[in-house]
Protein backbone atom coordinates (compact mmCIF):
# COMPACT_ATOMS: atom_id res chain seq x y z
CA UNK A 1 0.00 0.00 0.00
CA UNK A 2 0.97 3.67 -0.32
CA UNK A 3 1.17 5.62 2.92
CA UNK A 4 -1.19 8.57 2.95
CA UNK A 5 -0.52 11.59 5.20
CA UNK A 6 1.20 9.70 8.05
CA UNK A 7 1.78 12.99 9.91
CA UNK A 8 -1.75 12.56 11.28
CA UNK A 9 -0.40 9.98 13.74
CA UNK A 10 1.95 12.51 15.39
CA UNK A 11 -0.20 15.54 16.24
CA UNK A 12 1.03 15.92 19.84
CA UNK A 13 4.76 15.84 19.07
CA UNK A 14 4.23 18.13 16.08
CA UNK A 15 2.37 20.59 18.27
CA UNK A 16 5.19 20.42 20.82
CA UNK A 17 7.68 21.34 18.06
CA UNK A 18 5.50 23.93 16.35
CA UNK A 19 7.59 26.38 14.34
CA UNK A 20 10.51 23.96 14.18
CA UNK A 21 11.72 21.47 11.60
CA UNK A 22 12.82 18.27 13.34
CA UNK A 23 15.11 16.27 11.06
CA UNK A 24 16.72 14.08 13.72
CA UNK A 25 14.51 11.00 13.61
CA UNK A 26 17.60 8.80 13.92
CA UNK A 27 18.39 10.42 17.27
CA UNK A 28 14.93 10.76 18.80
CA UNK A 29 12.05 9.76 16.57
CA UNK A 30 8.68 11.37 17.34
CA UNK A 31 6.15 9.10 19.03
CA UNK A 32 2.68 8.53 17.57
CA UNK A 33 -0.25 9.92 19.60
CA UNK A 34 -1.34 6.40 20.62
CA UNK A 35 1.73 6.14 22.88
CA UNK A 36 0.22 8.69 25.27
CA UNK A 37 -2.87 6.55 25.70
CA UNK A 38 -0.60 3.54 26.23
CA UNK A 39 1.34 5.37 28.94
CA UNK A 40 -1.91 6.21 30.74
CA UNK A 41 -3.09 2.61 30.33
CA UNK A 42 0.02 1.44 32.16
CA UNK A 43 -0.67 3.92 34.98
CA UNK A 44 -4.25 2.67 35.22
CA UNK A 45 -3.05 -0.94 35.36
CA UNK A 46 -0.70 -0.02 38.20
CA UNK A 47 -3.54 1.65 40.11
CA UNK A 48 -5.80 -1.33 39.55
CA UNK A 49 -3.32 -4.18 40.02
CA UNK A 50 -0.34 -2.81 42.06
CA UNK A 51 2.10 -5.74 42.47
CA UNK A 52 -0.16 -8.00 40.43
CA UNK A 53 0.67 -5.91 37.35
CA UNK A 54 3.75 -8.06 36.81
CA UNK A 55 1.54 -11.06 36.03
CA UNK A 56 -0.09 -9.04 33.24
CA UNK A 57 3.28 -7.76 32.01
CA UNK A 58 4.73 -11.26 31.74
CA UNK A 59 1.60 -13.00 30.44
CA UNK A 60 0.24 -10.35 28.05
CA UNK A 61 2.44 -7.32 27.43
CA UNK A 62 5.78 -9.07 26.85
CA UNK A 63 4.33 -11.86 24.64
CA UNK A 64 2.57 -9.28 22.45
CA UNK A 65 5.78 -7.25 22.06
CA UNK A 66 7.69 -10.44 21.24
CA UNK A 67 5.17 -11.30 18.51
CA UNK A 68 5.39 -7.83 16.98
CA UNK A 69 9.19 -8.06 16.80
CA UNK A 70 9.10 -11.61 15.43
CA UNK A 71 6.72 -10.47 12.68
CA UNK A 72 8.88 -7.46 11.77
CA UNK A 73 12.05 -9.59 11.61
CA UNK A 74 10.41 -12.72 10.09
CA UNK A 75 11.21 -14.96 13.06
CA UNK A 76 9.31 -18.12 14.00
CA UNK A 77 10.08 -18.39 17.72
CA UNK A 78 9.04 -15.19 19.48
CA UNK A 79 10.10 -16.64 22.85
CA UNK A 80 13.74 -16.18 21.84
CA UNK A 81 13.29 -12.41 22.35
CA UNK A 82 14.17 -10.75 25.67
CA UNK A 83 13.77 -7.15 26.89
CA UNK A 84 15.83 -4.64 28.87
CA UNK A 85 15.83 -0.87 29.47
CA UNK A 86 18.80 -0.44 27.08
CA UNK A 87 20.96 -2.50 24.75
CA UNK A 88 24.06 -1.81 26.85
CA UNK A 89 22.56 -3.96 29.59
CA UNK A 90 21.94 -6.80 27.14
CA UNK A 91 25.41 -6.56 25.63
CA UNK A 92 26.90 -6.62 29.12
CA UNK A 93 25.06 -9.87 29.85
CA UNK A 94 26.59 -11.47 26.78
CA UNK A 95 30.04 -10.25 27.85
CA UNK A 96 29.44 -11.74 31.29
CA UNK A 97 29.20 -15.19 29.69
CA UNK A 98 33.00 -15.03 29.35
CA UNK A 99 33.80 -14.23 32.99
CA UNK A 100 36.25 -16.84 34.27
CA UNK A 101 37.72 -17.43 30.83
CA UNK A 102 41.53 -16.84 30.77
CA UNK A 103 41.40 -14.71 27.60
CA UNK A 104 38.79 -12.90 25.56
CA UNK A 105 39.11 -11.89 21.89
CA UNK A 106 36.58 -9.55 20.29
CA UNK A 107 36.21 -8.57 16.64
CA UNK A 108 34.21 -5.45 15.80
CA UNK A 109 34.32 -2.31 13.66
CA UNK A 110 35.63 1.20 14.27
CA UNK A 111 32.10 2.62 13.85
CA UNK A 112 30.09 1.02 16.63
CA UNK A 113 27.77 3.06 18.84
CA UNK A 114 29.12 4.94 21.89
CA UNK A 115 27.94 2.57 24.61
CA UNK A 116 29.67 -0.47 23.12
CA UNK A 117 32.75 1.47 22.07
CA UNK A 118 33.16 2.88 25.58
CA UNK A 119 32.70 -0.53 27.18
CA UNK A 120 35.21 -2.20 24.89
CA UNK A 121 37.78 0.54 25.46
CA UNK A 122 37.46 -0.05 29.19
CA UNK A 123 37.78 -3.80 28.75
CA UNK A 124 40.96 -3.29 26.70
CA UNK A 125 42.61 -1.99 29.86
CA UNK A 126 42.55 -5.62 31.02
CA UNK A 127 45.62 -7.39 29.54
CA UNK A 128 43.69 -10.58 28.82
CA UNK A 129 41.16 -8.81 26.58
CA UNK A 130 42.05 -8.17 22.94
CA UNK A 131 39.77 -6.06 20.70
CA UNK A 132 40.28 -5.92 16.92
CA UNK A 133 38.52 -3.05 15.10
CA UNK A 134 38.03 -2.97 11.34
CA UNK A 135 37.53 0.39 9.65
CA UNK A 136 34.18 0.69 7.88
CA UNK A 137 34.83 1.04 4.15
CA UNK A 138 33.30 -0.39 0.98
CA UNK A 139 35.45 -3.50 1.51
CA UNK A 140 34.18 -4.10 5.06
CA UNK A 141 32.71 -7.57 4.43
CA UNK A 142 35.95 -8.84 2.91
CA UNK A 143 37.98 -7.42 5.81
CA UNK A 144 35.68 -8.94 8.42
CA UNK A 145 35.74 -12.35 6.75
CA UNK A 146 39.53 -12.25 6.84
CA UNK A 147 39.59 -11.35 10.55
CA UNK A 148 37.01 -14.02 11.39
CA UNK A 149 39.57 -16.67 10.43
CA UNK A 150 41.25 -15.96 13.79
CA UNK A 151 38.09 -17.36 15.47
CA UNK A 152 37.37 -14.55 17.95
CA UNK A 153 35.19 -15.35 20.96
CA UNK A 154 32.82 -12.51 20.14
CA UNK A 155 31.97 -10.74 16.88
CA UNK A 156 29.96 -7.51 17.07
CA UNK A 157 28.78 -5.57 13.99
CA UNK A 158 26.12 -2.96 13.24
CA UNK A 159 23.45 -3.46 10.61
CA UNK A 160 23.28 0.32 9.96
CA UNK A 161 26.31 2.32 11.08
CA UNK A 162 25.31 5.28 13.23
CA UNK A 163 28.01 7.63 11.91
CA UNK A 164 27.36 7.17 8.18
CA UNK A 165 24.03 5.45 7.50
CA UNK A 166 25.75 2.67 5.55
CA UNK A 167 23.63 -0.48 5.82
CA UNK A 168 24.55 -4.14 5.60
CA UNK A 169 22.08 -6.28 3.69
CA UNK A 170 20.47 -9.49 4.89
CA UNK A 171 22.80 -11.28 2.46
CA UNK A 172 25.84 -9.57 4.04
CA UNK A 173 24.84 -10.74 7.52
CA UNK A 174 24.12 -14.26 6.29
CA UNK A 175 27.53 -14.44 4.62
CA UNK A 176 29.32 -13.26 7.77
CA UNK A 177 27.40 -15.76 9.91
CA UNK A 178 28.42 -18.58 7.58
CA UNK A 179 32.05 -17.48 7.65
CA UNK A 180 32.43 -17.36 11.43
CA UNK A 181 33.41 -20.42 13.42
CA UNK A 182 30.71 -22.20 15.48
CA UNK A 183 32.50 -21.09 18.67
CA UNK A 184 32.23 -17.38 17.84
CA UNK A 185 29.20 -15.58 19.25
CA UNK A 186 27.89 -13.09 16.67
CA UNK A 187 25.94 -10.00 17.74
CA UNK A 188 24.27 -7.68 15.23
CA UNK A 189 23.36 -4.21 16.45
CA UNK A 190 20.14 -3.50 14.57
CA UNK A 191 19.13 -0.38 16.49
CA UNK A 192 19.41 2.00 13.50
CA UNK A 193 17.75 -0.55 11.21
CA UNK A 194 14.86 -1.95 13.25
CA UNK A 195 11.61 -0.32 12.17
CA UNK A 196 13.41 1.49 9.32
CA UNK A 197 14.76 -0.90 6.69
CA UNK A 198 13.08 -4.24 5.89
CA UNK A 199 14.96 -7.03 7.65
CA UNK A 200 14.48 -10.77 7.24
CA UNK A 201 16.35 -12.82 9.85
CA UNK A 202 14.70 -16.13 8.98
CA UNK A 203 17.96 -17.66 7.69
CA UNK A 204 19.86 -16.35 10.73
CA UNK A 205 17.34 -17.43 13.36
CA UNK A 206 19.05 -19.49 16.02
CA UNK A 207 22.53 -18.50 14.82
CA UNK A 208 23.08 -14.91 16.01
CA UNK A 209 22.16 -12.39 18.69
CA UNK A 210 20.28 -9.35 17.36
CA UNK A 211 19.80 -6.08 19.27
CA UNK A 212 17.19 -3.36 18.75
CA UNK A 213 15.05 -0.89 20.63
CA UNK A 214 12.30 1.68 20.71
CA UNK A 215 14.17 4.99 21.02
CA UNK A 216 14.63 5.47 17.29
CA UNK A 217 12.56 4.04 14.44
CA UNK A 218 10.45 1.73 16.59
CA UNK A 219 9.01 5.02 17.91
CA UNK A 220 8.26 3.90 21.46
CA UNK A 221 10.84 6.01 23.28
CA UNK A 222 13.30 4.95 25.96
CA UNK A 223 13.21 1.66 27.83
CA UNK A 224 11.94 -0.74 25.14
CA UNK A 225 15.12 -2.51 24.07
CA UNK A 226 15.29 -6.15 23.06
CA UNK A 227 17.62 -8.96 22.03
CA UNK A 228 16.93 -11.95 19.81
CA UNK A 229 18.92 -14.89 21.16
CA UNK A 230 19.93 -18.28 19.78
CA UNK A 231 18.59 -21.31 21.67
CA UNK A 232 20.89 -22.68 24.32
CA UNK A 233 21.49 -23.07 28.04
CA UNK A 234 22.60 -19.52 28.72
CA UNK A 235 23.84 -18.62 32.21
CA UNK A 236 25.07 -15.00 32.13
CA UNK A 237 26.96 -13.98 35.26
CA UNK A 238 25.37 -10.54 35.12
CA UNK A 239 21.82 -11.61 36.00
CA UNK A 240 18.72 -10.41 37.83
CA UNK A 241 15.66 -11.83 39.55
CA UNK A 242 13.45 -11.53 36.45
CA UNK A 243 15.55 -14.34 34.95
CA UNK A 244 13.74 -16.79 37.23
CA UNK A 245 10.46 -14.92 37.71
CA UNK A 246 8.30 -18.05 37.38
CA UNK A 247 10.21 -19.84 40.16
CA UNK A 248 10.11 -17.13 42.83
CA UNK A 249 7.73 -19.16 44.99
CA UNK A 250 10.09 -22.11 45.14
CA UNK A 251 12.90 -22.67 47.61
CA UNK A 252 16.15 -21.66 45.86
CA UNK A 253 18.40 -24.52 44.84
CA UNK A 254 22.15 -24.79 45.33
CA UNK A 255 22.77 -23.48 41.81
CA UNK A 256 21.39 -20.23 40.42
CA UNK A 257 18.40 -21.04 38.23
CA UNK A 258 17.54 -19.49 34.87
CA UNK A 259 14.33 -19.23 32.90
CA UNK A 260 14.20 -21.09 29.58
CA UNK A 261 14.94 -19.56 26.20
CA UNK A 262 15.69 -15.83 25.96
CA UNK A 263 14.27 -15.07 29.40
CA UNK A 264 17.54 -16.35 30.87
CA UNK A 265 18.96 -12.94 29.84
CA UNK A 266 16.35 -10.95 31.77
CA UNK A 267 17.54 -8.48 34.38
CA UNK A 268 15.74 -6.99 37.34
CA UNK A 269 12.92 -4.54 38.02
CA UNK A 270 12.34 -2.18 35.10
CA UNK A 271 9.66 0.22 33.87
CA UNK A 272 7.40 -1.77 31.53
CA UNK A 273 5.50 1.29 30.29
CA UNK A 274 7.86 1.41 27.28
CA UNK A 275 6.51 -1.97 26.15
CA UNK A 276 2.95 -0.63 26.43
CA UNK A 277 4.00 2.20 24.12
CA UNK A 278 5.80 -0.15 21.74
CA UNK A 279 2.75 -2.38 21.42
CA UNK A 280 0.50 0.62 20.82
CA UNK A 281 2.66 1.81 17.90
CA UNK A 282 2.77 -1.51 16.12
CA UNK A 283 -0.86 -2.35 16.92
CA UNK A 284 -1.71 0.91 15.15
CA UNK A 285 0.39 0.19 12.08
CA UNK A 286 -0.96 -3.36 11.88
CA UNK A 287 -4.51 -2.02 12.06
CA UNK A 288 -3.74 0.58 9.37
CA UNK A 289 -2.28 -2.15 7.15
CA UNK A 290 1.33 -1.09 6.74
CA UNK A 291 4.72 -2.11 8.07
CA UNK A 292 8.44 -1.54 7.64
CA UNK A 293 8.54 -1.99 3.83
CA UNK A 294 5.96 0.79 3.38
CA UNK A 295 7.73 3.01 5.92
CA UNK A 296 11.03 2.51 4.10
CA UNK A 297 9.48 3.40 0.74
CA UNK A 298 7.94 6.55 2.18
CA UNK A 299 11.18 7.72 3.82
CA UNK A 300 13.18 7.01 0.66
CA UNK A 301 10.87 9.36 -1.26
CA UNK A 302 11.61 12.14 1.25
CA UNK A 303 15.35 11.52 1.04
CA UNK A 304 15.27 11.54 -2.76
CA UNK A 305 13.42 14.85 -2.80
CA UNK A 306 15.85 16.32 -0.27
CA UNK A 307 18.87 15.41 -2.40
CA UNK A 308 17.15 16.72 -5.54
CA UNK A 309 16.35 20.10 -3.96
CA UNK A 310 19.52 20.54 -1.93
CA UNK A 311 21.46 23.58 -3.21
CA UNK A 312 24.57 22.86 -5.22
CA UNK A 313 26.47 25.34 -3.04
CA UNK A 314 25.76 23.18 0.00
CA UNK A 315 26.78 19.99 -1.76
CA UNK A 316 30.00 21.66 -2.90
CA UNK A 317 30.98 22.42 0.70
CA UNK A 318 29.48 19.34 2.37
CA UNK A 319 30.18 15.95 0.91
CA UNK A 320 27.78 13.05 1.32
CA UNK A 321 29.37 10.21 3.25
CA UNK A 322 31.74 8.32 0.92
CA UNK A 323 29.94 5.16 2.11
CA UNK A 324 26.70 6.36 0.49
CA UNK A 325 25.82 4.59 -2.77
CA UNK A 326 22.06 4.92 -3.24
CA UNK A 327 18.87 5.06 -1.20
CA UNK A 328 17.72 1.54 -2.03
CA UNK A 329 19.61 0.14 0.93
CA UNK A 330 20.65 2.89 3.31
CA UNK A 331 19.76 4.07 6.79
CA UNK A 332 17.02 6.66 7.25
CA UNK A 333 19.49 9.48 7.76
CA UNK A 334 21.91 11.15 5.35
CA UNK A 335 25.39 12.04 6.58
CA UNK A 336 27.43 14.98 5.30
CA UNK A 337 31.13 15.40 5.98
CA UNK A 338 32.62 18.79 6.86
CA UNK A 339 36.24 19.81 6.44
CA UNK A 340 36.58 20.32 10.20
CA UNK A 341 34.64 19.55 13.36
CA UNK A 342 34.43 23.27 14.13
CA UNK A 343 32.75 23.93 10.79
CA UNK A 344 30.23 21.15 11.44
CA UNK A 345 29.45 22.55 14.88
CA UNK A 346 29.00 26.05 13.43
CA UNK A 347 26.63 24.74 10.75
CA UNK A 348 24.53 22.79 13.28
CA UNK A 349 24.23 25.87 15.52
CA UNK A 350 23.28 28.07 12.56
CA UNK A 351 20.54 25.65 11.57
CA UNK A 352 19.33 25.49 15.17
CA UNK A 353 18.98 29.28 15.28
CA UNK A 354 16.79 28.93 12.19
CA UNK A 355 14.64 26.40 14.12
CA UNK A 356 15.99 23.43 12.14
CA UNK A 357 16.97 20.53 14.37
CA UNK A 358 19.51 17.99 13.15
CA UNK A 359 22.43 16.38 14.95
CA UNK A 360 26.16 16.00 14.60
CA UNK A 361 28.79 13.35 15.19
CA UNK A 362 32.20 15.02 15.16
CA UNK A 363 32.64 16.60 11.73
CA UNK A 364 29.59 14.85 10.31
CA UNK A 365 26.09 16.31 10.10
CA UNK A 366 23.13 13.91 10.07
CA UNK A 367 19.74 14.69 8.51
CA UNK A 368 17.14 12.14 9.61
CA UNK A 369 13.76 11.40 8.04
CA UNK A 370 10.58 9.83 9.38
CA UNK A 371 6.84 9.40 8.99
CA UNK A 372 6.09 12.68 10.77
CA UNK A 373 7.52 14.63 7.82
CA UNK A 374 6.15 15.19 4.33
CA UNK A 375 7.37 16.79 1.11
CA UNK A 376 6.33 20.26 2.30
CA UNK A 377 8.74 19.89 5.24
CA UNK A 378 11.55 18.84 2.91
CA UNK A 379 10.86 21.87 0.70
CA UNK A 380 10.87 24.16 3.73
CA UNK A 381 14.16 22.63 4.88
CA UNK A 382 15.93 23.05 1.55
CA UNK A 383 14.57 26.60 1.15
CA UNK A 384 15.94 27.49 4.58
CA UNK A 385 19.34 26.04 3.67
CA UNK A 386 19.38 28.16 0.50
CA UNK A 387 18.72 31.29 2.52
CA UNK A 388 21.38 30.44 5.08
CA UNK A 389 23.95 29.87 2.35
Amino acid sequence: MTLSAPKKYYSRFLKGHEGKLHFAAHSHHFWPDVTRDAQLAYWDDCALLSDEKWNKVFSEVIPKAQKHIAKILHLEDSEQIVFAPNTHELTSRILSLFIGQPKLSILTTASEFHSLNRQLKRLEEIPEVKVTRVKVTSSLITELKSKLQAKPDLFFVSQVFFDSGMALSDADLIELAKYKSPETLMIVDGYHAFGAIPTNLSELEGKIFYLGGGYKYAQAGEGACFMVTPPGTWRPVYTGWFAEYDDLGKTPGAQVGYAPKAMSFMGATQDPSALYRFNAVWDLYEKEGFGVPEIHTYVKSLQQEFLRLLPQEFQALWQLSPLFSDLTWHGHFLTFQAATEELAKECQETLKKAQILIDRRGSRLRFGFGLYQDLSDVLELTDAIKKLI
